[in-house]
């Protein structure tokens, strides 16, 4: 049976405000907080497996129903939302993949040049802030702080190496954290991909994703005893977040482009399960139109009528048409269905963010965090505003509102 998640009605009332006031009577205790993901562990995993030390976090803090991720539900938007608070239209991340008219240039994540090139990042990410406020970040794999936005970097940072053991990671960002460390940090991010590949490779509901959330509880004890070694426990909050979920594809599942238009016709930009293309020799509204009356298994809008709730069209990256599959099926030509054996099979996220199926993991655990409080699902976008108040630092001007969050605080 479909689950549904109600968002609570202080999360309506800030959907579409951007700026929200700040207002909660909580007062921070801790003094650090660390930002931990598991890329692509979507909200149910820790039912799937034995997981005891996700478990001795949530009993002795807060977990919520999902965190719900932006739309595209994608890897480099979503992880560019939490750390900005912003929508897509307002930091300029609108995909993995996307066209900037104005740069005449392309963004990919294999991109290195463009991974690192500012010019791509707007808004203003959570560790210039804490640098901004005279104190001190360390981001291991964030998207976002391999680049100087606004001419800053954080205290410590790295350029992604998918080769570094885990166990090096975390040993890398209690070592920033520690007191009597001349580099000591405020704030830390750690990153971690594999739940997402075994998930892509094998499907969310596949032994390999099991061994994987087991392989990730693992890493959380190995964090939970460091940091009680180094004395950071007592004083830090630790937040443990991932960017979206995972959803099962078949090969019976497929929309193919050649049934209702010539693919060629499309300038691709963004890949499916979120289509995104401009069409060539003033073709839109032909290719919209035969799109549209055979509308089955996705949805279509030209660039002005994508639905408000995407926060997706306000900006100049997006291009002139959208295509959503619906949860499950995959979009594409049928040379490149035909080319692949057994394509599509395993998982892809990027499906709409109100699929539950896409909803990500958020617990929480810390001198600031109620303990044994489950919450509803909220969006992601009002991190920032959380992490910005738990820091003590004065927030940029983000889509989030801190008081959606703040329930799950001690008062």
């Amino acid at each position: 049976m479909k689950r549904h998640v109600f968002l609570p009605l202080i999360v309506i009332s800030c959907l579409f405000a951007f700026g929200c006031q700040q207002e909660t009577s909580h007062t921070p205790k801790g003094e650090k907080l660390l930002l931990l993901s598991f890329d692509g562990f979507r909200y149910d995993y820790l039912s799937k497996a034995e997981t005891p030390n996700f478990d001795h976090l949530v009993e002795g803090g807060v977990i919520s129903d999902g965190l719900i991720p932006i739309f595209p539900s994608k890897t480099f938007p979503n992880y560019y939302a939490i750390a900005t608070g912003l929508y897509p239209e307002n930091n300029g991340f609108v995909g993995n993949s996307m066209y900037d008219p104005e740069m005449d240039a392309r963004f990919s994540m294999g991109n290195r040049d463009a991974v690192e090139n500012p010019d791509w990042y707007q808004g203003e990410p959570i560790w210039n802030t804490v640098e901004k406020n005279g104190k001190q970040a360390g981001t291991m794999f964030w998207v976002g702080s391999e680049t100087p936005i606004q001419d800053m970097r954080p205290t410590h940072w790295k350029s992604y190496d998918g080769s570094m053991p885990d166990s090096a990671r975390i040993d890398s960002v209690v070592k920033w954290l520690s007191y009597g460390n001349e580099l000591e940090v405020d704030f830390a991010t750690v990153y971690f991909s594999f739940v997402d590949s075994r998930g892509h490779r094998y499907g969310p509901d596949s032994p390999e994703v099991v061994e994987a959330i087991r392989r990730a509880d693992d890493l959380v004890g190995y964090l939970i005893e460091k940091m009680n070694q180094s004395r950071l426990k007592e004083y830090t909050n630790l937040m443990i977040v991932s960017d979206h979920g995972m959803a099962e594809v078949s090969p019976d599942r497929k929309v193919v482009l050649d049934d209702m238009i010539d693919p060629d016709d499309l300038e691709l930009v963004e890949y499916s399960p979120s289509l995104m293309a401009n069409v060539k020799d003033g073709k839109l509204d032909e290719v919209y139109n035969a799109l549209k009356a055979n509308e089955e298994n996705f949805k279509v809008y030209k660039k002005e009528d994508i639905p408000d709730r995407y926060h997706l069209k306000n900006h100049p990256r997006i291009p002139e048409l959208l295509m959503v599959a619906d949860l499950g099926y995959t979009i594409n030509s049928r040379d490149y269905f035909e080319s692949r054996d057994n394509y599509p099979s395993g998982g892809v996220h990027g499906f709409d963010n109100m699929e539950t199926e896409m909803h990500a993991i958020f617990v929480a655990n810390g001198p600031d965090f109620k303990s044994g409080y489950r919450m509803q699902a909220f969006q992601n976008v009002h991190l920032y505003a959380l992490m910005a108040h738990l820091l003590e630092v004065e927030p940029a001007q983000t889509d989030g509102n801190l008081n959606t969050v703040s329930v799950m605080l001690k008062q």
